[in-house]
């Protein structure tokens, strides 16, 4: 079982997907599909990510949501309803350093409720 997971690990990660832009709208869509093998636990997981983003002025919004697909040797895909992610970045030049502004939230459609607002700045240098 290790082998193969690995093996199937490696064949899925080999290939790249990228978000696709919706001519010049500023809508673009993607998708991420995690793969993860816990060596020590022996647990083996597919995750899906659907994304839809928009660009507008320097803002890039974002809406996601992970999708359990596999746990194990179980078929997880529609178990559980999944938590909306929403998010929204602008980049700035702040003392020779490249800056991002961000916040985030997300909403759980099992339980009703919405997640903590999260905001900050993240720098790269």
């Amino acid at each position: 079982m290790k082998f193969a997971a690995l093996a199937t690990v490696a064949m899925i990660t080999a290939t790249s997907v990228t978000a696709a832009e919706i001519g010049s709208t500023g809508i673009s869509i993607g998708a991420e599909l995690d793969n993860k093998y816990n060596v020590d636990t022996e647990d083996f997981t597919i995750t899906l990510t659907p994304e839809v983003g928009y660009a507008w002025n320097g803002f890039d919004f974002t809406a996601s949501t992970d999708l359990s697909v596999l746990e194990n040797d179980t078929v997880t895909f529609a178990d559980e309803m999944p938590t909306l992610d929403f998010g929204v970045e602008y980049g700035i030049q702040l003392w020779m350093l490249d800056a991002t502004l961000y916040g985030e939230t997300g909403y759980d459609l099992e339980m009703e409720d919405m997640a903590d607002v999260e905001m900050g700045m993240k720098f790269s240098f």
